[in-house]
């Protein structure tokens, strides 16, 4: 049969019609269709005979042209189907009808055409034209019989996914996936990092954004830690700024600069002191402190009486919660009030005075807000001694040859030393009498001035060097003159009666007990005085 195939492969259509049907093909197909079918079955091939013997009886044919009879055929009832393309497939005996020699020629320039076009699109250019094409495409469709095997191996008998084998192709897939991102970052790689700094760079922006915000409104910082602010004298926007920064209630110094200068603030009228303030305040708060006084609470009345010292006017302040005496201590030593109030004196008698503004806390009553800072509390007390020295004053104390601090000097001894306001005009003689003449009494010796060191200085001061040093300026029974300043402050009365003494020749004066004085001109009468005081005082 393989020969048989062969030699249909081989041949085309007009040449097996000219072998097997002869040019009287047409006039000897009149046979009886019984006659063909008789013929058929006498050469037929037994069941167990091979298939080679059909094709030796092919073969065993001679070459004359034979005539092949074939059966008649009824028309069929309707017109025959168009040809189809089948796969190429092994002729079956069913092709052939009739006796050996009988062939359906229709049948066989079917098969002819399918192994032209199988041989035409499958064949490869080094095959040979005369070798086996059937052999050729029994090859092409087992080379694919390891693809159908490889994968139905990747399933059990029962149809089932293999374990292995998926966990092995996940790796794989997952490997696989992960060399297309490093392959796409090494590709990308520029926009990538393109995109990552420009992710920084908003992240840095709105940090510095909200950074910035908050300044202003102080959204969850912390509303009960008071921190201590000194505003240094001559303190401009920038200055203020940069010491909320340098304390930590700010956090950006050029932004807060900025936007204060944006609200309208200007660079004067900033207030130096110590202030207090809260991280919840917000810069916009803590700038309008600088410049003016707030209401921090309820207001508070205090009366200040003549010949108070300052440590005892901040003793009381603390203990009507006004301020406390540590912050008020703080404001007076660090601050340059003189820059603000011409009658105090400058940075050079600061560092001999124990307080430089000792005698300028005016007293009077005051009302005071609870919670004041205390840079507002300091400049309550100078813008009331401020109102109280008039012009009349500046003018007597201008005809006296005296300077502010010297009559404030002067006025608080004479406050310390006499007992009413006419002991005031008594004392004030005595020592501008002693002072005319410095050559003659170049000590004041007043007690009040001794004491003043002995009891207020010396309660604060533990250095003795310092305590010396005062005790040198302070003590006019060792300094000449008036003391460097004031040792309280005083009243109206005690300021009047040192611009305006009685015009006397004394230069002498003592107390009893009794507060009543003794004058004298000489020595020997305040000795005699001394003597009468003694026995007054022995009495009682």
């Amino acid at each position: 049969m393989d020969k048989f195939s062969n030699d249909f492969s081989n041949k085309s259509y007009n040449d097996l019609l000219n072998e097997y049907a002869g040019e009287s093909l047409t006039s000897k197909v009149s046979g009886s269709h019984e006659n063909n079918t008789e013929a058929v079955k006498h050469d037929a091939p037994k069941p167990n005979e091979s298939r080679d013997i059909y094709t030796k009886r092919v073969d065993s044919q001679t070459p004359k042209r034979a005539v092949i009879e074939t059966p008649k055929r009824t028309a069929p009832q309707n017109p025959p189907a168009p040809l189809r393309k089948a796969p190429p497939e092994k002729p079956s005996r069913d092709a052939f009808s009739g006796s050996r020699h009988s062939i359906d020629l229709r049948q066989i320039k079917s098969f002819d055409e399918e192994m032209n076009l199988s041989e035409k699109t499958s064949k490869p250019a080094s095959a040979n034209k005369n070798g086996d094409t059937m052999e050729f495409n029994k090859r092409k469709i087992a080379s694919k019989a390891p693809v159908i095997e490889k994968v139905n191996s990747n399933q059990n008998p029962t149809g089932t996914k293999r374990r292995g084998k998926n966990k092995t192709a996940h790796s794989a897939k997952a490997a696989n996936k992960k060399e297309a991102i490093i392959n796409a970052f090494k590709v990308n790689k520029s926009i990538f990092i393109g995109l990552a700094v420009c992710l920084v760079i908003s992240v840095v922006i709105s940090v510095f954004l909200i950074s910035c915000v908050n300044d202003v409104l102080a959204i969850g910082r912390n509303n009960e830690t008071s921190i201590e602010v000194v505003l240094p004298n001559n303190a401009d926007t920038k200055t203020a700024v940069s010491v909320l920064k340098d304390k930590g209630l700010i956090k950006n110094k050029l932004f807060c600069t900025v936007f204060i200068k944006a609200m309208g603030y200007n660079d004067d009228n900033y207030l130096p002191g110590v202030y207090y303030f809260t991280e919840n305040m917000g810069i916009e708060k803590m700038i309008k402190r600088f410049k003016t006084s707030s209401t921090r609470g309820a207001i508070i009345s205090i009366t200040i009486p003549e010949g108070y010292t300052i440590d005892q006017i901040f003793e009381r302040l603390e203990k009507n919660d006004v301020c406390t005496a540590s912050a008020l201590y703080k404001t007076i030593d660090e601050v340059d009030f003189s820059k603000e109030y011409d009658f105090i004196p400058g940075a050079e008698a600061a560092d001999d005075c124990y307080h430089v503004l000792e005698g300028f806390f005016f007293p009077a009553t005051y009302e005071f807000e609870q919670g004041a800072d205390p840079a507002t509390v300091v400049r309550t007390f100078l813008n009331a001694f401020k109102q109280q020295w008039t012009e009349e004053y500046a003018k007597k104390a201008e005809e006296l040859g005296m300077s502010v601090s010297d009559i404030i000097s002067l006025a608080s001894v004479i406050e310390k030393e006499g007992a009413n306001a006419k002991q005031f005009t008594q004392v004030s003689s005595v020592l501008h009498n002693r002072l005319n003449k410095s050559g003659l009494y170049p000590l004041l010796q007043c007690d009040s001035t001794r004491d003043y060191v002995t009891n207020t200085i010396s309660a604060r001061v533990m250095s003795k060097s310092e305590l010396n040093k005062y005790i040198c300026n302070y003590n006019t029974y060792e300094c000449e003159g008036l003391p460097v300043g004031a040792i309280c402050n005083p009243g109206t009365a005690a300021i009047e009666a040192a611009l305006n003494p009685e015009m006397n020749n004394y230069y002498f004066f003592a107390h009893d007990k009794n507060q009543d004085i003794y004058l004298a001109e000489t020595q020997e009468q305040h000795d005699a005085n001394l003597r009468k005081i003694a026995q007054v005082n022995a009495q009682q």
